[in-house]
């Protein structure tokens, strides 16, 4: 395990330098650097049906010039349901506070509907699926009146890269792009459109318990209809947890 484990960090440590340095190639002013930690809880409640619930930590390391430093927390949680092999329906209730400096403080309430599609599945390699997600969200702020409606696109996938799927004693590459617009119609919608791109190693120790070291290029418009963009590097630490599930791979 120990030796696992150190495998892990080295392999994480030669990602971040190499992400690094490639992102500092990129860098302006308007790029920040983010650190988060999260924990994520997967269980199968009855054959088609999981829960699941994810804790975060963020910080924001290095001050862009549009929101300086600042932290979060968010708690969230849901269920999902297969309706058949490759379509998952998942519904479920986020709770987020931000801190900011020099102002008020933001509470935010979500809610959110999603469908994730597994397609295509590439014949020729059976592990390698690509998981389409396709997510609504219902946000409530105190520092804004009524409801703002986001949308949300995910392509992901993972490779797993030592074994020839993921399995306990696997290292794998967590891959994502996800895509984000404002449905409001509210021009002052602050950062109205995001992008992020993922890339990272993990880590699965048993069939409960998995590490992943992830990078993530956020980039941001700051506001409606505006070609003005900024954005963020992001390291991430993840600790996952999947109780009764088998097909990690999906599980997404």
């Amino acid at each position: 395990m120990a030796r696992e484990f150190i495998g892990f960090v080295w392999g994480a440590v030669i990602v971040a330098a190499l992400l690094d340095t490639q992102a500092a190639r990129a860098a302006d002013d308007d790029v920040g650097t983010e650190a988060w930690l999260r924990y994520e809880y997967r269980t199968k409640l009855k054959d088609n049906l999981r829960g699941f619930f994810s804790l975060r930590y963020e910080e924001q390391l290095a001050s862009g010039k549009l929101l300086g430093d600042w932290r979060r927390w968010d708690l969230k949680g849901g269920v999902s349901y297969d309706l058949t092999k490759r379509l998952r329906l998942e519904g479920g209730i986020g709770g987020y506070h931000t801190w900011l400096p020099d102002v008020k403080d933001v509470y935010e309430i979500r809610l959110w509907q999603a469908m994730t599609v597994d397609w295509p599945e590439i014949k020729a390699f059976a592990r390698y699926v690509l998981h389409n997600r396709f997510m609504i969200e219902e946000r409530f702020k105190n520092t804004t009146s009524g409801m703002n409606l986001r949308g949300r696109y995910r392509l992901s996938m993972t490779i797993p890269i030592n074994r020839y799927t993921v399995e306990p004693g696997a290292f794998y590459m967590p891959l994502a792009a996800e895509f984000f617009a404002d449905l409001s119609g509210d021009d002052d919608q602050l950062f109205a459109d995001q992008a992020r791109y993922t890339i990272g190693l993990g880590y699965m120790f048993n069939k409960t318990w998995s590490l992943e070291f992830n990078y993530t290029r956020k980039d941001l418009r700051d506001s409606y209809g505006s070609n003005l963009y900024t954005g963020a590097n992001i390291y991430e630490l993840k600790f996952k947890t999947a109780v009764r599930i088998a097909d990690y791979l999906k599980s997404r």
